[in-house]
């Protein structure tokens, strides 16, 4: 019985399978070629910067939302010293 490839993965970090359409791919094939590295690592740099895009929207909406209430704040100094 033959084994198969993926039974036996050199790391230990999860994997992910997406479908993309021609142009996307096409988008990051160029993106990766410009930063000299795999499309794979281009792929997971841009899923990470997407995900700190996101964290920083998620938390200037509750900055907003604190920002808009009438209440006492201390100021920076007074805080940190």
């Amino acid at each position: 019985m033959q084994e198969c490839y993926t039974m036996q993965m050199p790391t230990t970090k999860k994997r992910i399978n997406i479908t993309i359409d021609d142009a996307t791919y096409a988008a990051i094939e160029r993106l990766a070629d410009e930063r000299e590295e795999s499309i794979s690592r281009t792929s997971l740099r841009l899923i990470e910067e997407a995900l700190e895009y996101q964290e920083d929207r998620y938390f200037s909406k509750v900055a907003d939302t604190r920002l808009r209430k009438k209440q006492r704040r201390v100021s920076h100094d007074k805080a940190w010293g």
